[in-house]
């Protein structure tokens, strides 16, 4: 059976010596317990590591973008395990960041392995999230409760959230690995050639990345235990634990090459060992979560040996000191992603709409006035669940989000012009929040139409989101926020009073009525005596008849009324007729 994992492990305390050995990766424990398994295994392990070599420099010069599109699978048990779109997104544009040398830490490196550092030319793209609810514990699965998982705790995992197509994703899962310091592990890729006779590849579900849910996101500081007697030890993360995972996924080993086995639990610190990448210095063993840029630990045993290259992402230096691949990982993972996981390039891209999530929500100007002058066209078609919550109605599986800042405690949220995209039902739904992206609170929620939102904080950004209230509808819609313009009902007549004007006035005869038609509205005039008889007909009007003129060349001198009913509201002017 072929299984090649690579776990990320905090710490192990030596039972021998009185000091505590830090082993914060089970890569090379594996690999020895499998190749006694498997005899011929660790041979394999060295071809998969050299075709890929081989692969990436042929390569190297062609500048592709590669793109890998990543499944996400949150399995939890507690409400605290379930890891938010949120750091999910921060954890994906981190990826991002180290894998293109955009991170903002990357001028940290020293000067001496400038030359040697590389933007990747690798980028992530999320393109689903799974939440799944579980009752296992992972973590105490395993041989000393989860200190390595085996096969059977790995199975456990995934099968918990099976992957998508693990030829076309990055498949990675987020779980509580426990506080014994287990924060990740990957596989390798699995399918180059030379693979040894008798043993067989394992099931294509295990391929992908696990990662403590704690590890998660941007920086954070995280109490892991110290196995087997040793204190508990606090460590600052910067998400970088999937940077290094990642890393064993796409090809890469260790940067010190993972010592040499003889026998025992852990292969023995060697500078004779390598990870198989020319231009990573050669170090005796791990960093041990410091950052010291004076350590040189093959100085004395080979010559001209450069410093050991903290900095790199596959060491087990503290994760701020960490920043850079080299173009040697650079070229072996292209040479990975060009074979063994060449799939990844032909994933379908989703199209997700850009603001599919919280963290990227569409910005909306609210309209000051009563009318949508700035609407934006939305869709939620191939959008993804950002909470996997009940909603507050219907069944949600594709909600958008847009935010706007309140310029008035009182707002009307629009949603119009609604046709399918899938399905046959425009049922859509929307729900308002208040606070920030991992700590949101529902506010209201309805039915879309003319929606009022009340009770707001002026100056306060809300987050709306909208979404098909069946599973087998999407939508193309538009949607605006406008001020609640609400006025008295004095204060109403006193602005339709101003909108109507009556000339001559006073007038030998005839007089010409016009009302402002830049508000809809439908109604009708009369005009009556000073004693509030009718002296004419009743006459409609509306926006497309909003001018009339009137004759009063029969009545007698004197005051009269003009009476105007403009939706339901009656305003009444005094006219003087002198002949």
């Amino acid at each position: 059976m072929k299984q090649i994992l690579t776990i990320l492990l905090i710490s192990i305390a030596s039972t021998i010596g009185a000091q505590n050995t830090w082993h914060k990766c089970g890569f090379d424990h594996v690999i020895h317990h499998l190749n006694q398994q498997n005899p011929g295994y660790q041979q394999h392990i060295d071809a998969v590591f050299d075709e890929a070599y081989r692969i990436g420099q042929q390569t190297q010069h062609s500048r592709t973008i590669h793109t890998i599109p990543v499944a996400v699978h949150v399995v939890w048990k507690t409400a605290s395990e379930k890891v938010s779109e949120c750091k999910i997104i921060e954890q994906i544009n981190i990826l991002n960041e180290d894998y293109r040398r955009q991170n903002a830490d990357a001028s940290n490196l020293r000067p001496i392995f400038n030359s040697i550092a590389a933007d990747t030319e690798i980028e992530f793209r999320l393109d689903t999230i799974i939440w799944t609810q579980s009752n296992i514990d992972f973590h105490s699965l395993g041989p000393f409760g989860g200190l390595f998982p085996d096969p059977t705790s790995i199975d456990s995992v995934k099968g918990t959230s099976p992957p998508l197509n693990t030829d076309n994703y990055l498949n990675i899962w987020m779980l509580n690995l426990g506080s014994g310091g287990l924060l990740g592990y990957a596989y390798p890729p699995d399918s180059l050639p030379n693979w040894p006779a008798g043993a067989s590849a394992p099931n294509s579900t295990k391929e992908g990345v696990v990662l403590h849910y704690e590890v998660v996101g941007g920086p954070t500081s995280i109490t892991v235990g110290g196995g087997f007697g040793a204190p508990p030890t606090t460590i600052n993360t910067q998400g970088r634990t999937a940077t290094h995972e990642v890393g064993h996924y796409l090809g890469l080993r260790h940067i010190w090459g993972d010592g040499v086995n003889n026998g025992g639990l852990f292969p023995q610190p060697s500078c004779l060992a390598d990870d198989g990448i020319g231009d990573t210095p050669n170090c005796l063993d791990r960093s041990e979560f410091d950052c010291d840029t004076t350590k040189n630990s093959c100085d004395s045993t080979l010559a001209g040996d450069m410093p050991d290259m903290i900095e790199n992402y596959m060491d087990y230096s503290a994760e701020s000191c960490m920043n850079s691949f080299t173009l040697g990982q650079k070229n072996l993972m292209k040479g990975v992603l060009n074979s063994a996981r060449a799939g990844l390039a032909n994933a379908v891209d989703k199209n997700r709409p850009a603001y599919d999530a919280i963290l990227n929500a569409q910005p909306l100007t609210v309209n000051t006035g009563n009318t949508c002058v700035n609407t934006f066209a939305a869709t939620n078609a191939n959008a993804s669940v950002s909470i996997p919550d009940a909603p507050c109605m219907g069944t949600i599986a594709n909600d958008v989000w847009f935010s706007f800042t309140a310029t008035s405690s009182d707002v009307i949220l629009e949603v119009s012009n609604i046709t399918n995209v899938t399905g046959n039902s425009n049922a859509m739904a929307y729900e308002l929040f208040a606070g920030a992206c991992d700590s949101l609170t529902s506010l209201a929620c309805g039915s879309t139409g003319s929606s009022a939102l009340s009770g707001l904080t002026t100056g306060e950004v809300y987050y709306v989101r909208i979404y098909s209230m069946s599973t087998a509808d999407s939508h193309n819609f538009d949607v605006c926020i406008r001020n609640n313009n609400v006025v008295a009902i004095d204060q109403l007549q006193q602005i339709m009073a101003k909108s109507i004007n009556i000339s001559p006035n006073p007038t030998t005869g005839t007089i010409t009525i016009d009302i402002d038609n830049t508000v809809n509205f439908e109604g009708f005039v009369s005009i009556k005596n000073i004693l509030g008889q009718s002296i004419s007909n009743t006459i409609e009007i509306d926006n497309t008849n909003n001018q009339l003129v009137l004759s009063l060349v029969n009545e007698n001198n004197g005051m009269y009324l003009i009476e105007v009913t403009l939706n339901k509201h009656k305003i009444v002017k005094k006219v003087l007729l002198q002949k």
